[in-house]
């Protein structure tokens, strides 16, 4: 789809919509950086040969967490052919009703698979993963059992960026995703939630905003303390991207408190948070919902650099939500509206959201000054769909 040019333009999308006055003189279309100069490598992720043709809807009950049919939680370290060689971390619930409700007090084996920059191999191994015909992606250069990492440069330390994924979801649908960022020198972590394996049909389900950081935390730790990646992980770069509750997660990670609470678990390491049609509350029941407290005030307590992506046609994240919680955060801050999309953006807009997230990566992971300078004054990512930078919210 071709672009429409912002300057000769009258946008009615929303009230929240601003005219291009608000924009820098100098505002212009922002070249895509597209794939990176690296040969992208992953953890193990081989499914079991018994589970690899269960179909698709068995295979996303997995990969949901949800109930296997014998009264337990369907894990998805449970289908994997190799767990001793995957990224399975046990997440310790705190035996704390009041915050972790039927979490509470249990243990969670939570699955992450890392991609990174490594070497360029002439025989890679390749695996798509038994869902979707690998619609998502595949994994370019997988471990095999019982084979280390091998990094494109053994002495570099790259920025980590962990990827959350939305409610009902699952890090499947972000392989390609993981291996594009990847691809430009990151390392990256692509956390399955497993969101519905605590979760009770027809409740509010609150403990599971609080279950969100709590195992990106302890994911994060996991990583940062292994002799693997540890030792190749920039300690004092690292990001956050998620789509939905994904970026809900982001922000209170950032140090947004959910409901208010002080026990929500925030961590001072995370250095940029990308929120694309980030929830942040909504209007149920004929009455108004915030996340972060009263008005979404309490995002004041994020510091942090945030870019926000949201939708003009998004009836499940609101505009009229997402659009004044952006007022109250404290760090940089930077909104893009993506012209007629819904919750689940069109392709030209995940690609519109990737480059943007790259050029903000950039900028505060890797301390790029002219990627910095770029994002400042960008108006619209070439290629995609509709996309602009409303400057009257940048900080």
């Amino acid at each position: 789809m071709m672009k429409r040019i912002f300057s000769v333009r009258i946008l009615l999308v929303s009230s929240y919509t601003f005219f291009c006055s608000a924009a820098p003189a100098f505002a212009a279309e922002i070249e895509p950086l597209g794939s990176g100069p690296y040969s992208v490598g992953s953890t193990n992720m081989e499914v079991a040969s018994e589970y690899v043709d269960i179909g698709d809807e068995a295979m996303h009950q997995y990969l949901l967490g949800h109930a296997d049919g014998a009264d337990q939680p369907g894990y998805l370290g449970d289908i994997l052919k190799h767990p001793e060689s995957a990224w399975v971390v046990d997440v310790q619930v705190p035996d704390e009703s009041t915050t972790y409700g039927p979490a509470s007090g249990i243990n969670l084996p939570v699955v992450t698979f890392i991609t990174y920059p490594t070497v360029a191999k002439q025989q890679q191994n390749s695996y798509a993963f038994p869902y979707h015909d690998a619609r998502y992606g595949v994994f370019e250069d997988m471990l095999r059992a019982g084979e280390t990492p091998r990094f494109a440069d053994p002495d570099e330390r790259y920025p980590l960026i962990i990827l959350a994924h939305g409610a009902s979801a699952h890090g499947i649908y972000d392989v390609r995703h993981a291996h594009n960022l990847a691809s430009h020198g990151y390392i990256v972590a692509v956390i399955n939630y497993g969101d519905d394996r605590t979760g009770e049909a027809s409740a509010l389900n609150h403990h599971v905003s609080y279950l969100r950081p709590l195992i990106t935390k302890v994911v994060l730790d996991s990583l940062l303390e292994s002799e693997t990646f540890g030792p190749r992980i920039d300690a004092d770069n690292i990001g956050i991207t998620g789509h939905s509750f994904g970026g809900f997660t982001a922000l209170t990670l950032a140090g947004g408190p959910f409901l208010g609470n002080a026990a929500t678990v925030s961590d001072k390491r995370i250095k940029a948070g990308v929120i694309a049609a980030p929830w942040v509350g909504g209007h149920y029941n004929d009455s108004d919902f915030f996340a972060f407290g009263p008005e979404n005030r309490d995002l004041e307590r994020v510091t942090t650099p945030v870019i926000c992506f949201f939708g003009t046609k998004d009836e499940v994240t609101l505009t009229s939500f997402i659009l004044p919680a952006m007022r109250h955060l404290s760090g940089p801050t930077y909104v893009v509206e993506l012209i007629d999309q819904p919750h689940v953006f069109e392709e030209g807009s995940w690609q519109d959201r990737d480059n943007w997230e790259l050029l903000f990566f950039s900028a505060y992971l890797q301390n790029n000054a002219e990627s910095l300078a770029t994002l400042k004054t960008g108006r619209s990512m070439k290629g995609g769909n509709d996309d602009v930078q409303l400057f009257d919210y940048q900080k």
